[in-house]
């Protein structure tokens, strides 16, 4: 008979696969137990260079704990606050809800980071990233904000439904 309380997150099918890294997550839809419980929990892990997308959470805070590997992260908050540092493992970042942040991979070797959530659903689902932001917004209104011919913005893709992890190297 099956644990209800035991989910083997290191062995679990990845939710996001990209050359860049993967996306493994103890949530709602595939972990039933935390369902209503306000916690997720998802081990990412990137490939040197590799990128998790920025990004904010409207409906969670953000636990980040580097396991291994070295990590570079920003975070911006109210007032144009915004932090940049580097992540080692041992560390712990916190990611205050509806906070943009995005972290990379700066070291040789792979980055784990065990990620925690206040929020029971998929990453995705609690997710809007700077590309589907950017993706879904009129270019003349880009190109008026950032004062800059609106063909600048032609390249960017439209909307997506996945955590988009790319590779900067």
């Amino acid at each position: 008979m099956k644990n209800p309380y035991l989910f083997d997150l290191a062995k679990s099918k990845p939710t996001v696969t990209k050359p860049a890294g993967t996306v493994r997550g103890a949530y709602e839809d595939v972990f039933p137990i935390v369902k209503g419980q306000k916690a997720a929990m998802f081990l990412v892990v990137l490939k040197p260079g590799g990128i998790r997308e920025p990004h904010w959470h409207p409906d969670a805070w953000e636990f980040d704990y580097c396991i291994k590997g070295k990590a570079r992260m920003s975070v911006v908050g109210p007032h144009n606050e915004w932090r940049l540092f580097d992540v080692k493992p041992g560390q712990v970042v916190f990611v205050p809800m509806g906070f943009f942040h995005y972290f990379e991979n700066i070291g040789d070797d792979d980055l784990h980071f065990l990620v925690s959530f206040n929020n029971s659903k998929a990453e995705s689902d609690d997710d809007i990233g700077v590309s589907v932001s950017l993706g879904g917004t009129p270019r003349h209104v880009l190109a008026a904000t950032f004062g800059v011919p609106k063909e600048v913005f032609e390249q960017i893709p439209k909307l997506h439904k996945e955590v988009v992890i790319v590779s900067g190297k």
